[in-house]
């Protein structure tokens, strides 16, 4: 034993590993292309019923396991189409997301355009090459969803004026649910992509069964991303575009209210004139630098008074953050939820530009309040003031800020108070409906925010049933499932937006990467190195975020999910996401995105943030995570909880489970769910059935671990390092190892249990990374030295004892998956015992009879 452990310590720990991109070796322990009816649609349409996905011909549930193409890999050459398609049926994939197609970075046969009529034209060139490869992963088993809306832009050579170009909203989000010559040319866009005759099918889109899905509208909601107020950003369009929404905005006031005198009195209802301020020269002034950039803040005058906080002078000289890393607030305030309030201050600047003034929670998780507006600074004082309705915080734990970062030089700040009630006249001067103009609100009375919350729920949503019936009516698309966007874009107004979709979908990214210059700089952005396991100790993460938002009595997708490279816990992704979503019962889950693969490309490298296909830390894994999920192996978490919310989302359009203190319960026994009621408040009911969870958490010296321990598959990630543990009599007994974190799975090839099954595939591998990566001190980034293939993978020292009903071989899996050097084992009183570890060159084992 101690010339094995000495050996081991020499052994290098990092090793070459590499699923190649064309991979399509049958029959071996990493092909789970048998959970694939060939082709796509052999069992008849994919329906939504009873909250499920489920094949008309049989009856049978079906559960997609999927990816995202963007950009080239949309378009691939036909001899890589096959080939692609037939590596992603053996990894498990059964659905594939069409993404990115109108994008314009990808100009080398990447885009769906024609080249020089940019956002104008499809190339019919592109459009070949996507017909043959969804009918190529059509043969596969392989359903294809295509999206509309994603990243077209509007011009002006589209018919529209020069201002166009002035819109902030990337791909003028919010305003294209509007504008009725941009939904016209979204519709003529699906015309051209889909309504038509694949003639590699011989099928016109809407008639085949393989195209399960039809997106409408990528992450896109009028009411607002999550985190913003309501209609955020629409009072900054430009004319004519700003008009038009307050022509529209005061035509369905008009139809409400009809007179001015009837708008007052409801919008007046329960507001009195605003009262003595509620921050006074006593509060003090915070600030965060979390950059560290050249920040100096002051407090000129300290002087007591009891209407205004003290006055602030801080000046910005750099930071290498994001705006939000450089904020001065006053705290510790008590913000009513409901009530009214009026901020003022009186401002000034070194040079003209721009503040985002906020009420936010001063706690985690600093959620808006409903003030968030963009403040115009001047070089001379001006007089500021906003009202706004309290969202729901915490007693003494609201705060007024302001995010600094992206502005330059100095800021004043003085005479800020905070008055319970309105400050000042409900309508501006020459506003009226009898005149026909009602400004947006950037804030306001209670009755206000509802009135416009509820306008724009309704306009969205109108917009959201227009573009279905088009869909359905004009396109033939009768059977296909169709969703608009996002669930959690526009918070619990989406239940409203969303309600005439067979299902509900989400995104999420654990550690997105965070760009502190300009948008997408390939130089300038971090990654932050946390393992999401960890967020299983409380709040759950990314993935507990995905589960709130399940809405009952529909399927639930999560198109989009990622822990983006590089990352040292990026193995822990594919385990937990099969895991957690087996748990929860969702019914399709996809990564994004599958990068780029074809001959000639790099394919044995990590490609950037976001492609798992060449990723080891999350392409090996893929195998084992199909069988867990597609298969349910992991059963179903055995308790349940439903949040019901109230019939009118835009009187509280949250998603709160206020029933639990704001703390939704132990995610790995308890199943969730929202769903939108018919009174007047929301509750959540809750179900334990005291039945057996097979998932837990436990806390380590090092940190957390996630123990997935059902009878078919088992699954340890976290800080295993220097650990034993146990999954019932199945014991691992890792050695001492780098930074000590790892991900572990263990899943039947033949959904028998471990102890009886005739085969099953082990997957372990601490860190995966290039070589040569150009990392930086607290390796968060490595700018644009992303280094070279083949990538590596950190090999993890570990004793492993399962119980079998006879003895076992081992192997050592290639990165296709056939079997090379067998591992010595013995087996002994019905248990199987082997010891892996970096010497063995491989990610993958197969533990067979």
């Amino acid at each position: 034993m101690l010339a094995t452990l000495l050996a081991l310590s020499l052994q290098s720990p990092m090793f070459p590993f590499v699923v190649p991109w064309d991979d399509s070796v049958a029959g071996t322990a990493t092909d789970v292309s048998f959970l694939n009816a060939m082709p796509a649609g052999k069992n008849g349409w994919i329906t939504a019923k009873d909250g499920r996905f489920v094949e008309s011909k049989t009856g049978s549930r079906i559960r997609f396991f999927g990816t995202n193409v963007t950009a080239k890999m949309a378009f691939p050459p036909k001899d890589d189409a096959d080939k692609v398609a037939a590596r992603m049926a053996k990894l498990g994939i059964n659905i594939v997301r069409f993404h990115h197609l109108q994008n314009t970075w990808a100009q080398d046969g990447g885009m769906i355009w024609k080249p020089g009529k940019l956002y104008l034209e499809l190339d019919p060139d592109a459009v070949d090459r996507m017909d043959y490869f969804i009918a190529a992963l059509k043969k596969k088993g392989i359903y294809s969803n295509i999206n509309l809306q994603t990243t077209r832009n509007y011009i002006p050579e589209m018919g529209f004026p020069a201002s166009v170009r002035d819109i902030k909203f990337n791909y003028a989000k919010k305003i294209d649910k509007i504008d009725t010559r941009m939904i016209e040319l979204q519709k003529q866009y699906a015309r051209d992509l889909i309504g038509r005759k694949n003639p590699y099918t011989g099928l016109t889109y809407a008639e085949d069964p393989a195209i399960m899905v039809v997106e409408i509208n990528n992450e896109n909601s009028l009411v607002g991303w999550p985190g913003e107020v309501p209609g955020e950003g629409l009072r900054n369009l430009p004319e004519p575009f700003l008009s038009n929404v307050k022509r529209i905005w005061t035509h369905w006031l008009k139809a409400k209210y009809s007179t001015d005198a009837a708008l007052l009195a409801a919008w007046s209802k329960g507001v009195t004139p605003d009262g003595p301020s509620i921050v006074t020269g006593t509060r003090k002034w915070s600030w965060e630098n979390q950059s560290n950039g050249d920040v100096k803040a002051e407090s000129p005058d300290g002087s007591a008074n009891d209407r205004f906080a003290p006055p602030l002078k801080i000046t910005v000289n750099s930071n290498a953050g994001p705006d939000w890393h450089v904020q001065a607030h006053v705290t510790g305030l008590d913000l009513k939820e409901g009530d009214t309030y009026t901020l003022r201050f009186k401002a000034r600047s070194s040079k003209a530009q721009s503040v985002r003034v906020s009420a936010t929670l001063d706690v985690d998780d600093w959620r808006n309040l409903g003030l968030n507006p963009e403040v115009p600074l001047k070089t001379d004082w001006q007089d500021y003031k906003f009202s706004f309705r309290a969202g729901r915080g915490l007693k003494d734990h609201a705060r007024i800020a302001f995010a600094l970062g992206s502005c330059r030089g100095t800021i004043e700040i003085r005479e800020l108070s905070v008055s319970p009630g309105l400050g000042g006249a409900i309508l501006g001067s020459g506003e009226s409906l009898e005149r026909g103009l009602v400004d947006l609100p950037e804030g306001g009375t209670a009755t206000q925010m509802e009135d416009y919350l509820r306008f724009l729920t309704e306009t969205e949503t109108a917009y959201s049933n227009n573009m279905r019936k088009f869909l359905r009516e004009d396109l033939g698309f009768k059977n296909a499932n169709i969703v608009d966007t996002q669930i959690a874009w526009g918070g619990l107004t989406s239940l409203t937006r969303e309600a005439n979709m067979e299902f509900a979908d989400n995104h999420a990214y654990w550690q997105h990467p965070n760009f502190p210059g300009s948008e997408w700089d390939g130089k300038n952005w971090v990654v932050g190195q946390r393992a999401h396991v960890n967020e299983f100790e409380k709040g759950w993460g990314a993935l507990g975020g995905l589960a709130t938002f399940r809405v009952a009595n529909k399927p639930y997708a999560i198109s989009e999910y990622c822990h983006p490279a590089p990352n040292d816990f990026q193995a822990e992704m594919m385990p937990l996401f099969a895991n957690f979503a087996a748990l929860q019962d969702w019914d399709m889950i996809y990564t994004f995105d599958y990068g780029y693969a074809g001959a000639g490309h790099e394919n044995d490298k990590i490609q950037g943030f976001f492609a798992v296909g060449s990723n080891p830390a999350k392409a090996a894994y893929f195998p084992s995570a199909a069988l867990t999920f597609r298969q349910g192996l992991m059963p179903v978490a055995p308790d349940w909880a439903l949040l019901t919310t109230q019939a009118e989302p835009w009187k509280s359009p949250r998603n709160s489970w206020e029933a639990w203190g704001d703390k939704v319960p132990d995610l790995l026994r308890t199943k969730v769910a929202i769903r939108q009621g018919t009174g007047t408040t929301a509750e959540v009911t809750n179900r334990p059935t005291r039945g057996v969870t097979f998932a837990s958490a436990r806390k380590l010296p090092g940190g957390m671990v996630f123990l997935g321990d059902a009878s078919a598959t088992k699954s340890i990630v976290g800080f295993v390092g220097g650990q034993s543990l146990d999954l019932r009599e199945n014991t691992f007994n890792f050695g001492s190892f780098g930074n000590g974190f790892a991900s572990l799975t263990l899943t039947s090839t033949d959904s028998k249990s471990i102890e009886n099954s005739a085969r099953a595939l082990l997957t372990v591998m601490g860190k995966a990374e290039n070589q040569g990566m150009g990392w930086n001190a607290n390796r968060t980034s490595v700018s644009d030295q992303w280094g070279k293939g083949p990538s590596l993978v950190e090999g993890i020292p570990c004793e492993i004892s399962l119980v079998t009903d006879g003895p076992r071989k081992v192997w050592v899996l290639d990165g296709n998956g056939r079997r090379g050097k067998e591992i010595p084992v013995k087996y002994s009183e019905g248990k199987t015992s082997f010891t892996i570890g970096p010497e063995y060159q491989t990610a993958w084992y197969e533990v067979s009879k």
